[in-house]
């Protein structure tokens, strides 16, 4: 027996030799990640070269203060370079990143509801990375929410791991596993994905949605959408043609970075972008970089305001002279106030009518189009310690104008 003990660590011993000369990267490997989108493949990245020559020498760098597209067009709009990282890419030298020019970075954390075996195998050494090189950072989980339920264990297993953490980017809920999007209505999908977002969002972090732009135009096309920050992919092209706002785009699938081995995405902050958090389509911010100070929610020494729960409205919507309709909603709370949407188009162009106390209940709009249909939605918000905090969208509502 004693032999065979023996035998066994010898053996043991022998391969972890093996591994360290050889140069693998030595870390638990998460397991049951069998992700299938337009990027995965049974859990395995299925992206493809670009052949060098179609390349522009100036493909995906930064120049005179200025970004350059894979065929050598500047990026317009565009303030900052930065990369995603998972376990695929193995351990990466942060530092050797950001002498290559790497700005900022979204970080995986894992994938599915809050286990620990779905954590990704690189999300601490990641952090400790860009933290150690003042590096700003976001990050993603890749999502295999049907359910309601199983969104908001989601969102607990993000919460878990950024924990003590300040970050400077977004936490965007990756949304593209084939077997959800074919399965589940646009109504199915903005229900899960606003459960995700409202309570990440309730313990004072910023959010966003990941998919390529294929995605957003076919399956996530609910109202909800266009109220939440974007991260586009669209690889192949130029720029990013997406028609809705968006805050970064994925340019490149198969980038090539000091520091990190292998092929890893190349990603773009825009300067512009419409922030959903406050009034989508009109307000504008700056997306955080090493230029600009990080908008995230978070206090100093890690401390936020206590979490704000607020419901969602439930409105109705009647023409009640020419040219004007009038929404009613349930709702009244101290402090609470509500905004007002309207649009001729039901899942996209909204605009801000008011924001109405809550004191009242009601809202007229005026100046409408005599004979034309017209769409209406309200959300509450409520401001606490300078932070302001958002509901959901009520359902949409629409009438026929006088």
């Amino acid at each position: 027996m004693k032999n065979k003990i023996s035998g066994k660590i010898v053996a043991l011993l022998l391969t972890l030799i093996i591994v360290a000369t050889s140069g693998m990267p030595l870390y638990a490997k998460e397991t049951g990640d069998k992700a299938n989108s337009f990027r995965y493949e049974n859990g395995q990245s299925i992206a493809k070269a670009v052949p060098f020559s179609t390349l522009s020498p100036n493909a995906w760098k930064k120049i005179d203060g200025k970004y350059y597209s894979g065929d050598g067009s500047v990026i317009e709009g565009a303030v900052a370079k930065g990369i995603d990282v998972s376990h695929h890419q193995g351990t990466v030298d942060w530092k050797k990143a950001k002498e290559d020019g790497v700005e900022f970075a979204i970080i995986r954390c894992g994938f599915g509801m809050n286990q620990t075996k779905q954590d990704d195998a690189q999300w601490f050494n990641n952090v400790k990375g860009c933290e150690e090189n003042n590096i700003p950072y976001g990050v993603y989980l890749y999502s295999y929410a049907d359910t309601v339920k199983k969104a908001q264990s989601e969102a607990e297993h993000v919460l878990r791991l950024i924990k003590g953490h300040t970050l400077a980017y977004p936490v965007y809920y990756d949304i593209e596993e084939k077997a959800v999007l074919n399965k589940l209505t646009a109504e199915q999908l903005g229900k899960i994905a606003a459960t995700f977002v409202n309570k990440v969002k309730a313990e004072g972090y910023q959010t966003g949605i990941y998919s390529n732009k294929s995605n957003f135009e076919t399956f996530l096309t609910d109202s909800q959408f266009s109220q939440w920050n974007k991260w586009v992919a669209q690889y192949n092209s130029p720029s990013c043609t997406y028609k809705g706002t968006y805050q970064i785009w994925q340019a490149a699938d198969t980038g090539t970075i000091d520091g990190v081995n292998g092929a890893v995405d190349i990603d773009f902050a825009m300067k512009t972008i419409s922030s959903s958090d406050n009034n989508p389509g009109t307000s504008t911010e700056k997306p955080a970089t090493s230029a600009t100070k990080p908008t995230t929610t978070a206090a100093k020494n890690n401390t936020r305001p206590a979490p704000v729960k607020l419901r969602i409205p439930t409105i109705k919507v009647k023409s009640s002279a020419k040219k004007k309709a009038q929404i009613i909603w349930n709702l009244k709370g101290n402090g609470v106030k509500y905004q007002v949407y309207y649009s001729t188009k039901k899942n996209k162009g909204y605009k801000k009518a008011a924001t109405i106390n809550s004191s009242k209940g009601k809202a007229t709009v005026k100046k409408l189009k005599s004979k034309k249909k017209y769409y209406f939605k309200v959300r509450c918000s409520k401001t606490v310690k300078g932070h302001t905090y958002y509901s959901a969208y009520s359902k949409i509502k629409s009438i026929k104008i006088k």
